[in-house]
C-alpha cells in the first residue's frame, strides 16, 4: 500500500488557482456508495498507473515526487466538522466522472481540472480510478 506526494500546478477549480503551487499527498478515492467517500492507499498497479499519469503531465506535476509505503489501507483525514473555511481548506479531486459531489460530513472536497500554461483545460484524466489530494503546503509561484 502506498501514497504519493507531488507538487501540483496549472489547475482550475471554483476559485482563482492561477500561479498557485500545492504540495499534496495523493490517495485513491473510493465512492463506496452514494453516501460515503473514502481515501484509500494505492495498490501496486494503481501506483504504477498514477505515476505514469504524473509522468505524462510534467507541467501539472512539476519537480520530484515521492512514494510513501504505508500499512494503513483507509484514511479518514478529511472527516472533520471544524475544518476552517479558508480558500485552501479543500481536498482536490481528479476524476473523469462529472458527479464527484461533496458529502455532508466531508468539507471542501472539490473537483479540479488540469490546464496548460494559459490555464485553459488541457490534460484529461484518463485513469479508471479517482484520486484525492490532501494539501500539505501551498505557495504562490513567482
Amino acid at each position: 500500500m502506498y501514497t504519493i506526494n507531488t507538487q501540483l500546478a496549472y489547475f482550475i477549480c471554483s476559485f482563482n488557482s492561477q500561479r498557485l503551487i500545492l504540495n499534496l499527498k495523493w490517495f485513491r478515492l473510493d465512492k463506496a456508495d452514494s453516501s460515503s467517500l473514502k481515501a484509500l492507499s494505492f495498490n501496486s498497479l494503481e501506483l504504477e498507473q498514477f505515476q505514469a499519469f504524473i509522468g505524462q503531465n510534467p507541467l501539472n506535476f512539476p519537480g520530484q515526487y515521492f512514494v510513501e509505503p504505508t500499512k494503513i489501507e483507509e484514511f479518514d483525514f478529511f472527516i472533520n466538522s471544524n475544518v476552517p473555511q479558508g480558500i485552501l481548506s479543500f481536498y482536490p479531486v481528479l476524476s473523469k466522472n462529472a458527479d464527484t459531489d461533496t458529502h455532508p460530513s466531508i468539507h471542501q472536497v472539490m473537483k479540479i481540472a488540469l490546464t496548460d500554461e494559459n490555464y485553459q483545460p488541457a490534460a484529461h484524466y484518463k485513469l479508471d480510478f479517482d484520486v484525492i489530494g490532501k494539501i500539505e503546503i501551498y505557495r504562490n509561484a513567482k
